[in-house]
């Protein structure tokens, strides 16, 4: 089966009834739903479990830091693989304004939203995970 998980930033200045009265219901170049988005695609995936709340456990290296600690108070989609393993994508509680997931079993895949509001502001890190920044590690401030 196969996943896709997709980031999406919500536009505070998203006007539905402009883009009806106007665009057909649709988003325009001036209206757009959501600041930035995106989405990753997975390959043999078992299932998504949707944790929340949950605790992320990020590693590796950010401005030439090797981080690695828990961040709790996220809701985390889990993709679990058909070897064993799994992958975590998560967002902080704190800047999530909902998280949806959507199986079609017709096309064998599920989609996965992370919605999230533009405050608090937020980072991404990587393509995993986003954090309200007030809510980031002392390991990876400045």
């Amino acid at each position: 089966m196969k996943a896709q998980i997709s980031f999406r930033f919500i536009n505070p200045d998203y006007n539905q009834k402009y883009a009806d009265q106007y665009n057909g219901g649709k988003v325009s170049e001036n209206n757009w739903k959501y600041n930035e988005s995106f989405t990753r695609k997975i390959e043999n995936v078992l299932s998504v479990e949707l944790i929340n709340p949950g605790t992320f456990h990020l590693i590796g290296n950010f401005a030439n830091k090797n981080i690695d600690v828990q961040i709790p108070n996220v809701t985390i989609f889990r993709c679990l693989y058909e070897n064993g393993t799994h992958e975590d994508f998560a967002v902080s509680k704190s800047v999530l304004n909902k998280a949806q997931k959507t199986p079609n079993a017709k096309y064998q895949i599920i989609r996965c939203y992370f919605y999230i509001n533009s405050e608090p502001k937020s980072i991404k890190f990587g393509e995993n995970l986003v954090l309200g920044l007030n809510e980031l590690p002392d390991e990876l401030k400045n």
